[in-house]
């Protein structure tokens, strides 16, 4: 399935820049892999967020093959079809943290003081629509926006070792244990976008006339959930990814 995909996106590819002979000749083609280190970050680190008992960035890799487009001998159109798998877990202490829990058979939402766990998973196709400028032969630098669909999301985890006001920051209070059934558990799976856009810059160093190492940093500005979900502050994915890349031709 993802070598249709991939077969697809460059003969889509070809198919704009006209399908002559000199345009295919000129394409190069790359293949990435890269080690990814990030998660998914809230918009801003408001006083709701006291402080990190433990963070886990968990397996997170890129695969990639990216074809690029010499306009000029500085300046090429890059894209190409990625597979990402994205993972987080992280514990925070938060204060006056708005959330909406279950607990045993109720459903409670309010103004949270205690502990958060939140575990996130992804797997992600991604298209890249990048400018690349080549500094020298070995050094290039790129930018742009990238459009992914999730193949796979995951949102989960709970409140614990704390109290829960319910409604608001005066409401009643019930107290949040640390065990199943006595904690407040939520799951938002559903709740989360399976389109994603955003933006994305890197960096290619080559070594040899085949083989380099390249640096990208990618930043989601779709936000992780649909617009219309207001359960948890908005989250974006921010990752900042490390590999090699291999020319094929």
């Amino acid at each position: 399935m993802i070598k249709r995909i991939i077969s697809t996106a460059i003969i889509a590819l070809a198919l704009s820049l006209g399908m002559n002979a000199t345009v295919l000749d000129s394409l190069k083609y790359d293949v990435r892999l890269g080690y990814a280190l990030g998660g998914t970050i809230p918009t801003h680190m408001g006083n709701e967020i006291r402080g990190i008992n433990s963070f886990d960035p968990g397996f997170n890799f890129t695969v990639a093959v990216e074809v690029s487009y010499p306009l000029d001998p500085h300046w090429s159109l890059h894209s190409g079809l990625r597979f990402e798998l994205g993972s987080m877990d992280v514990d925070s202490r938060v204060k006056n943290y708005d959330i909406e829990v279950v607990r045993g058979d109720e459903s409670l939402k309010g103004i949270f003081n205690g502990n958060v766990r939140i575990k996130t998973a992804q797997r992600r196709l991604t298209l890249p629509i990048q400018a690349e400028y080549r500094i020298n032969a070995n050094l290039a630098v790129r930018g742009g926006a990238f459009m992914g669909w999730l193949t796979n999301r995951r949102f989960w985890g709970w409140a614990y070792h704390g109290y829960l006001r319910e409604g608001t920051p005066v409401g009643p209070k019930i107290e949040m244990g640390t065990e199943p059934g006595d904690r407040g558990d939520f799951d938002f799976d559903a709740n989360m976008r399976h389109m994603q856009w955003g933006i994305d810059a890197g960096v290619d160093w080559r070594f040899s006339r085949r083989w380099g190492v390249f640096a990208e940093l990618t930043y989601g500005l779709s936000g992780l959930f649909k617009s219309d979900f207001h359960s948890v502050q908005t989250l974006r994915p921010l990752y900042g990814t490390l590999g090699i890349v291999y020319r094929i031709r």
